[in-house]
């Protein structure tokens, strides 16, 4: 026996419980996560029947956790067990598994509606799973495999897969009497909670496996066939399927462009202004001798030769590649690199002026490098870093005239791609160790050392960059989502509190009773009236009877001495008490409080009834009930004169952001800010999420989809007013470079 094989048993013991302990602490996170996702699907539900269903779904997870645990945890052992203990040959795996597949092509017909809904479901999660994790698993099922050289191990049979987890989870969830509806909500919970960590899991085996020397070095080598339906990491990028073609003429492609020709009038981004037209306006700024600051001008004179387009191409990659350039490209630029090229070609005789058409290239090039600097809306490390791009995108803008026209440009589209996913960065991330940054930084520098002239260095490096960060963005919209559920549950539950307040200090705010009944009812009969009404609503029928007994209370708990009040007190007593016990006992306060306010109440009704209750036992809301019910004592009505600074510097404020609300209010969810909160050393690059209603909170998250903070309306406009929040531009980033160096050079043209 190999020392592998009498290893083997040891080592799938520790993966498993290497796994099952990740697995265990990820359920425990789903499991107590459930009661707020229920909670919040119940406060946005738009009937009884749908709230209903959700707290009762709440109640039957929290109640059968364990059960459904030790399902999963059975389900998750014989997998396990049918890998190590049932092995057979890969030939009648093989055969078994088609007649499973024949029987279920069969029997597809005899597959319920809800079977097949939940179905679905997994079958997406599942999907999902292995394509993210795709390399990992392939790793997983290779060392699999050869630790068992009698079990053909693939994503069938592996107890890892996420088909074998779901089918667990399946399993599992047969112990909970759930409507379909809410089933397949609990598998979307899980996919956000725990299938997703399942690449910790796998990376976790895969370094357990290496170290212990099964299969250190595995090369992961997918390729499409023409068969082959699913993505792999060496498919042709997105562009060559939109239909990218460059088109370049190696004899000065700018020569003779005019505005007959196709390139010149198309647009180049969403200002609308033509390639035709901007350098139509370089070329009037020419003739009538208008200089521009930062312009490069190296016309053919008297003994001075134009630089024909290849050598000067020639020069720009020689420049490129050298050792001074590679090692810091951001301390050049395109007009001072193009200067040097022209200077050492005139110290030794060769041609030392440009062509017209090459000239006015260079210098829109510049330009945009210049707009890319000084952009607001790229944080400053990344306008550094697409700088650093400049003699890279100088020779594509020499070469191929659609890097202008053609949105599609693979070179345009990397730069775009860059600053889009740069906006959200901000100075919390440490920059040489954040992801993003670093990524960026390694396409960059891809693209100087590599890029001599083919497109295809831009095409490949856009694909790359691209399968980076498409995982961080899903997860981004993901966890976005559930910032924008969870504010808007908030947003539910604040304004059924406000509307309690409301209730109960309408009633209370001009009337006297016992300290107790008035302790009573703003502690405990206000939890009562939010649940009712987050549960049922204003407009049933339990609402009402929970007002009713505010407004019960308020009349009875105080003196009567005329008979027909006192015939009145003894009616309403046991009824009152008894929806008073039922109100309690739903918000679950403990037996023995709810015991105690009864007992407080019925004595009290017995005090009135035999006339022992005087004015003197009653009491009005005290400063500490108004803060509970959302009140303040402050003075509303104090004069000018009695304010001090602070108070009317305040009040000025508050006068003047109104001019701002309206701005504010026009602010659409999605758009991006710089915001430095007031007390707040740091500047936080957040976007809108939502803004909720009711309520009227605008939330803001980071670029990973996090909550940052919530603004009021008011507040909002109030920042806005100091400074505190400055909006960032929408729009892609070319497109808005463009359109600035065109509005530039109309004013100079006049």
């Amino acid at each position: 026996m190999s020392n592998v094989s009498a290893t083997m048993p040891a080592l799938i013991k520790q993966v498993k419980e290497n796994a099952f302990s990740i697995l265990s602490n990820n359920f425990s996170q789903f499991f107590s996560s459930c009661d707020d996702l229920f909670f919040d699907l119940a406060s946005k539900a738009g009937s009884n029947n749908e709230q209903n269903l959700y707290f009762d779904s709440m109640r039957e997870v929290r109640i059968k956790k364990p059960q459904v645990w030790a399902l999963f945890k059975e389900s998750y052992e014989e997998h396990f067990r049918a890998l190590t203990k049932g092995r057979i040959s890969g030939r009648r795996a093989e055969q078994e598994r088609a007649t499973n597949d024949a029987f279920s092509l069969e029997s597809i017909q005899l597959v319920g509606k809800d079977d097949m809904e939940q179905d679905v479901a997994v079958t997406g999660i599942v999907n999902r799973a292995r394509i993210e994790n795709q390399e990992l698993l392939y790793q997983l099922n290779c060392r699999f495999d050869y630790l068992m050289p009698d079990v053909r191990v693939n994503e069938t049979n592996n107890p890892l897969d996420p088909a074998q987890i779901c089918t667990a989870v399946t399993n599992s969830l047969q112990a909970l009497n759930l409507d379909i509806k809410c089933k397949v909500i609990l598998l979307k919970h899980l996919d956000r909670t725990v299938i997703i960590e399942l690449r910790n899991i796998y990376a976790l085996v895969n370094d357990l496996l290496v170290s212990a020397g099964v299969l250190p070095q595995i090369r992961f080598d997918v390729r499409k066939n023409k068969n082959s339906s699913a993505a792999a990491p060496s498919q042709q990028p997105e562009h060559n399927q939109a239909g990218y073609e460059q088109q370049q003429d190696d004899s000065n492609p700018f020569s003779g462009l005019d505005t007959g020709n196709a390139a010149a009038n198309m647009p180049m981004g969403s200002s609308g202004v033509t390639l035709g037209q901007v350098l139509g306006m370089f070329n009037q700024l020419r003739e009538s001798g208008v200089s521009m600051p930062n312009i490069l001008s190296r016309p053919a004179r008297s003994g001075s030769t134009p630089i024909p387009q290849t050598n000067l191409l020639d020069s720009l990659t020689a420049m490129q590649l050298s050792s001074e350039y590679l090692r810091s490209p951001h301390s050049f630029d395109v007009r001072s690199v193009v200067e040097q090229i022209l200077e050492e070609n005139k110290k030794s005789g060769k041609e030392d002026a440009l062509h017209e058409s090459d000239e006015d290239i260079i210098n829109l090039v510049a330009m945009f490098f210049d707009f890319v600097l000084d952009d607001r809306n790229l944080p400053v490390p990344f306008q550094a870093l697409i700088s650093r791009l400049q003699i890279p995108i100088l020779k594509v803008a020499l070469k191929d005239k659609n890097f202008f026209t053609h949105s599609d440009h693979p070179a345009r589209r990397l730069i775009n791609e860059i600053a889009s996913s740069a906006v959200g960065w901000d100075e919390s991330s440490e920059t040489s160790q954040d992801k993003l940054y670093k990524e960026v930084n390694r396409v960059v520098h891809e693209i100087i050392e590599n890029f001599t002239g083919e497109v295809s260095v831009f095409e490949q490096a856009l694909a790359s960059f691209q399968s980076v960060t498409k995982l961080d963005k899903n997860k981004a919209a993901v966890l976005e989502k559930r910032t924008q559920e969870a504010a808007q549950g908030k947003a539910k539950a604040e304004h059924a509190r406000d509307k309690t307040n409301e209730i109960l200090y309408s009633r209370l705010k001009d009337n006297s009773l016992p300290e107790n009944i008035m302790e009573f009812l703003v502690k405990d009969w206000h939890k009562v009236l939010l649940y009712i009404q987050l549960k049922h609503g204003i407009e049933s029928t339990e609402w009402l009877e929970a007002k009713q007994v505010v407004d019960q209370l308020v009349w009875a708990m105080r003196p009567h001495s005329d008979e027909r009040s006192l015939n009145r007190m003894e009616k309403i007593k046991e009824d009152l008490l008894r929806k008073i016990s039922h109100g309690l006992e739903a918000v679950n306060i403990p037996r023995e409080s709810i015991l105690n306010s009864l007992s407080i109440t019925e004595q009290t009704f017995e005090h009135v009834i035999a006339q022992r209750l005087t004015e003197k036992d009653l009491i009005k809301l005290k400063p500490a009930h108004l803060v509970a019910l959302g009140q303040t004592d402050a003075d509303h009505n104090q004069d000018w004169e009695n304010m001090t600074a602070v108070e009317r510097q305040k009040l000025k404020l508050q006068a003047a952001a109104k001019e701002y609300i309206a701005k504010v209010s026009k602010v659409r969810p999605g758009s991006w800010f710089d915001y430095s909160p007031p007390n707040s050393a740091k500047t936080f690059r957040c976007k809108l999420a939502m803004i909720t209603d009711p309520g009227e909170t605008y939330v803001f998250v980071n670029r990973f989809g996090l909550r940052v903070f919530d603004k009021k309306l008011a507040e909002f406009a109030s920042d806005m007013q100091r400074g505190y929040v400055k909006s960032l531009e929408s729009g892609i980033l070319f497109d808005r470079a463009m359109g600035n160096i065109s509005t530039k050079l109309k004013k100079l043209a006049g």
